[in-house]
């Protein structure tokens, strides 16, 4: 199993993306709010991640993500009321021939297999008053947590990316970008998001099946 990563950001006092590779499980959080705690909150997600793996089972990847929230808020909490904050989540893990997605949020895991590109997650987004709202942890008591597995064929390469990709790239244009090799794809993510100007800052990880 190879990985290769890459990062955007206008400025890095304010970058809330947290990027995290092991070696059976990555993930990307997106942290959102008031001040420094989306930061906080992006940051204590990916520790946690660290912390709790590897996973067993969705069974446990869920009860993970429920722990993960509880600590987030925690951790909010201790900022006080004037950090209003919480962070998507996506997670990716590999155990035994398989692979397991938990996800929160408007991040993406995406698995491109046999020249197929598959979104594995759910965007987690309403509107309400013209506003738009984005599931999080940290912000309520039990967000629903999107779970999906399969089994992991040599040569998958599976793509967890940030949010700021809706912005640039359809889901065709970005899986024309990838292909095995895995480093060339991830510059090549990084030079086309840049040249789009983008809004959205970006962080993601390629992972290969060898």
């Amino acid at each position: 199993m190879k990985c290769a990563t890459g990062e955007f950001y206008h400025d890095r006092e304010t970058f809330a993306d947290r990027l995290y590779c092991s070696e059976d499980t990555f993930a990307v959080a997106d942290g959102m709010g008031i001040g420094v705690g989306g930061k906080v909150a992006a940051q204590k997600a990916i520790e946690l991640v660290d912390k709790y793996r590897p996973f067993t089972s969705l069974e446990d990847l869920e009860t993970f993500f429920k722990r993960a929230n509880r600590k987030i808020m925690e951790e909010i909490d201790r900022l006080g009321d004037r950090h209003m904050a919480g962070t998507t989540l996506s997670v990716l893990s590999f155990l035994d021939g398989r692979f397991m997605v938990g996800h929160v949020g408007d991040s993406r895991i995406y698995l491109l297999r046999d020249g197929k590109f598959k979104l594995l997650t759910e965007d987690q987004i309403s509107y309400k008053g013209g506003k738009k709202y984005v599931q999080a942890l940290g912000i309520e008591w039990n967000p629903q947590v999107v779970l999906r597995e399969g089994e992991t064929l040599k040569g998958d390469l599976f793509l967890v990316i940030s949010d700021g990709v809706v912005e640039v790239f359809s889901d065709k244009e970005l899986a024309e970008l990838i292909d095995e090799d895995i480093e060339r794809s991830a510059n090549r993510i990084l030079e086309r998001y840049r040249s789009a100007n983008p809004k959205e800052d970006l962080s993601f990880a390629i992972v290969r099946i060898d």
